[in-house]
């Protein structure tokens, strides 16, 4: 479940998958984790060496996953970051949440 805390604040960050080659993302979450994902604008979600989908429903600020040996997992975000250094906070269908930043973008 942790692992996917990363992947469900990350998508929350990406408004327009398309106008970023991948953004890289940092979690803190509310258990004290810290962990980063990159998202492509391909809907793929890696960490080291995990990857997975994710879809964005950017009128709900909402992202689902698929996790493995979980199942569908998704997070409604507060508001969208759309720069490096802005953060959001998201909370979990799951329960749980935290804050996410954004720390780095390539085109």
């Amino acid at each position: 479940m942790k692992k996917f805390f990363a992947v469900a604040i990350a998508a929350g960050f990406i408004a327009a998958p398309s106008w970023a080659a991948s953004i890289t993302i940092s979690f803190a979450g509310d258990d004290g984790t810290t962990q980063e994902w990159t998202f492509d604008g391909e809907g793929t979600a890696t960490m080291g060496e995990l990857s997975t989908s994710y879809t964005w429903d950017e009128e709900a600020r909402k992202l689902c996953a698929d996790i493995p040996q979980q199942g569908e997992v998704c997070a409604t975000f507060d508001s969208v970051a759309q720069a490096v250094g802005e953060s959001s906070t998201y909370t979990l269908s799951s329960g749980g949440g935290g804050t996410a930043t954004i720390t780095a973008m390539e085109e």
